[in-house]
Order: structure tokens, then sequence, then C-alpha cells
């Protein structure tokens, strides 16, 4: 006959090997392929070119066939530096995105949790925001980017934007 403690050591084995398992196959049956969003071309115009210093917020939604991606962008740009950062309706942490010049890098989370590539993000930002012929920047009203050939369309709110020294 065993003993009470050998018999919580075997239960509790148990249990570990269970949840490795169900670990294991919740992970593996997570996508791992490319975003539902393809990387879209566009420019990325230099850090240089964009004037001032500020912080800004953007309320974004991403549309495409059969989702709705809705997430907060907060937008600050500091001497050559740009970074966006996506946050979830949460406030979790979706993606980061630090440009200097021309030249960006990213940190975000997989395919499986983020549809749109955060390039697009960042791409589409410059169109809005930064090209030469974009909006003047006292006119903020909501609007809308499609995308038919990349098959989704982008739509950016302005929250609310301050300079920085």
């Amino acid at each position: 006959m065993r003993s009470a403690y050998e018999r919580r050591v075997r239960a509790m084995r148990g249990w570990i090997a269970c949840a490795a398992w169900l670990g294991g196959s919740a992970c593996s049956s997570l996508p791992i392929g490319s975003r539902a969003i393809p990387d879209c071309p566009g420019e990325i115009y230099s850090t240089r070119q964009i004037p001032g210093n500020f912080a800004a917020r953007e309320r974004v939604t991403v549309t495409a066939k059969d989702l709705e991606f809705p997430f907060e962008l907060v937008v600050q740009k500091s001497g050559d530096d740009l970074v966006l950062i996506g946050l979830s309706p949460l406030g979790a942490k979706l993606f980061s995105v630090v440009q200097i010049g021309t030249e960006p890098s990213v940190d975000a989370l997989p395919a499986a949790v983020l549809p749109i590539p955060p390039l697009n993000v960042l791409r589409d930002l410059h169109r809005l925001r930064f090209a030469p012929q974009s909006k003047a920047a006292s006119d903020r009203e909501p609007v809308v980017i499609d995308h038919a050939e990349c098959g989704y369309s982008i739509r950016f709110e302005m929250l609310g934007e301050e300079p920085l020294p």
C-alpha cells in the first residue's frame, strides 16, 4: 500500500503530464504562417522630413474580408526617432515599431494574434500624416485608406496630439 505522500506525488506527475500535453497540443494548433493581411507596399519617409516633436494617439480599425480589428496607436516623434506602439482594446501591447531615418525595426505578436503587419500600419500612417500631400495638422477628421489591392482598409481617428519639447 502506498503512502499518502506517494499518491500525491503520482497524482501531481499525472497532472503535470496532462498539462504539458494540453499545452503542447494547444500551441501546435496555432497558425504559424503569414498574417491574415499581406504586406502592402508603400513609402516610408525619413524621420528627418517629419517636422517637430510630438506625441499622438489614434484609434485604428482594420477591416478585411471577415475581420474587424480595432486597436489604439500611440505615436511619438522625437528628433530622428519615430515610435509606434499598437495597443489592444484592453491595453496590451500588440506591436512596436521604431523608425530612425528610413529604417524601421519591429517587435510584434505572432500572426495568430495580430492580423496586420505592423509595417503596413507605419506605411499607412506615413501616407496619412507625413506625406507631402497629407492632410493639414489642424484637419483631424477620421480617415479611411482603402487598399483594395491588398484586401483591407484601415481607419484612423485622431484622439489627441501634443507637441513635445
